[in-house]
């Protein structure tokens, strides 16, 4: 089975209904026997395998998510790439929440204008912003 590894496969575990796990087998390890498979590494023991098939291309995307974490946007080329790539963007003024998951439309040097036509200033609001993952 080693002939899987590095390749994205789709893993059958259990009785049915199975378990179904997606990712890159990682490691065919006869002599503890396991096979480790994502990159979280889960380590799944071959009595455990019902069947192992390679994962189509359309299978491997996953959907979009937001990143867990953002950060404080300060530099302009920051702001550009939030109206470019329409990130979801959290407003922030002090410790009072203006707005959440919303997307900037502009900015300038000194303002921002949010997709609801609220105009901000950078130097009073701190901007959070999350990129999309996937």
């Amino acid at each position: 089975m080693k002939h899987w590894v590095g390749r994205p496969v789709i893993m059958y575990c259990g009785e049915e209904p199975y378990t179904i796990m997606k990712g890159v087998l990682r490691k065919w390890d006869p002599a503890a026997s396991v096979a480790v498979i994502g990159h979280q590494e889960i380590a799944v023991p071959f009595r455990d395998i019902v069947f192992i098939k390679a994962l189509a291309p359309k299978e491997r995307a996953l959907a979009p998510t937001l990143h867990a974490v953002g950060y404080v946007m300060r530099e302009r080329q920051q702001f550009d790439n939030a109206v470019y790539f329409k990130s979801a963007v959290t407003v922030w003024k002090g410790d009072q929440l203006i707005a959440y998951n919303t997307t900037i439309v502009s900015h300038t040097k000194g303002s921002v204008t949010l997709k609801d036509g609220q105009n901000l200033l950078k130097g009073s609001h701190i901007f959070v912003v999350r990129s999309l993952r996937g």
